[in-house]
């Protein structure tokens, strides 16, 4: 059962990367489209009609917990193997900021339904994506000596299309909209998984997963193992693991690093081959962990 939930991430992860060789990398138009319609329709059509009770805050919480926790893990192992300032960050982004969409989705919808990725929606946009654009930016600058305005940092987020479509989703909560604006939405959230994991797929470069291997095996080890294991202990004194939004969001602490934030990291003159190895390594160990992960909680 587990191969076969697998399955369709391998098999569009795979399906984006020979598309890259064959023809040519489109993943940044296919990242537009899914920032633009794919991501906005999902929330508008999920989240609209999701209770705001405390099982949506305690996912906003247990994300910046689990981010808080990797951060600084990723700062302690950073600094006992006597990083300078630019791979310690490097190691920071890594360890810190999880694929918790366009992976995350894809596992989640492959687990549980495309439901459940609502609460992945939650985690990934009101936790990861206003960590990463605000914390996170400011910390990518800082590591590559460059400076980032914090006019820029708001905007780009303010301004993000999933973040106003969730906005939107909650002023009109529980209301319906007419039938064919409801099956347009239907239709551009359905291009949501097959798109965000071909778009993983053309970033993976394995040419050069031999640098930085030592650095990348403690990262993701931090990342995908001790991370989601330290916050498995309180999930289990604290939770209930027989809900769908307590497993869905568990598995969301265990995703690989970020793909926005390796593009960040590298647009903000962090170390890119160890950046993209994590990248790469992480989505090829994701197809392990995170079912083992599932099989855990189950």
């Amino acid at each position: 059962m587990m191969i076969e939930n697998v399955a369709p991430v391998f098999i569009f992860v795979a399906l984006g990367y020979i598309f890259k060789k064959i023809k040519h990398d489109i993943s940044d138009a296919l990242t537009e489209f899914v920032i633009y319609f794919s991501l906005p329709a999902l929330a508008l059509s999920k989240i609209r009609h999701m209770t705001f009770s405390h099982e949506v805050f305690s996912i906003i919480l247990i994300a910046y917990m689990t981010m808080a926790l990797s951060l600084a893990l990723g700062y302690i192992a950073g600094r006992f193997m006597k990083m300078d300032r630019k791979n310690l960050v490097t190691m920071m982004v890594i360890v810190g900021f999880g694929n918790t969409g366009f992976v995350g989705f894809s596992y989640i919808e492959s687990f549980y339904s495309l439901h459940a990725v609502s609460y992945a929606l939650v985690y990934d946009q009101i936790g990861t994506f206003i960590a990463l654009m605000t914390f996170g930016i400011a910390l990518i600058a800082w590591g590559g000596g460059q400076e980032q305005r914090v006019r820029d940092v708001a905007k780009q987020m303010v301004f993000s299309p999933p973040l106003l479509a969730i906005v939107v989703s909650i002023y009109f909560q529980g209301t319906e909209f007419p039938p064919l604006i409801e099956t347009i939405l239907d239709k551009f959230q359905a291009t949501l998984i097959p798109l965000v994991t071909a778009i993983v797929g053309m970033k993976l470069e394995f040419r050069t997963l031999s640098l930085y291997f030592k650095e990348n095996m403690v990262a993701l080890s931090l990342k995908m193992v001790i991370a989601p294991l330290l916050m498995l202990v309180g999930f289990y004194f604290f939770a209930d693991l027989k809900a769908e939004w307590v497993r869905v969001t568990f598995l969301e602490t265990a995703m690989p690093p970020m793909t926005m934030a390796v593009v960040f990291g590298i647009r903000g003159g962090l170390n890119r081959d160890l950046l993209i190895n994590a990248l790469a390594l992480g989505i090829l160990f994701s197809f392990v962990s995170i079912g083992l992960w599932n099989l855990i909680i189950s």
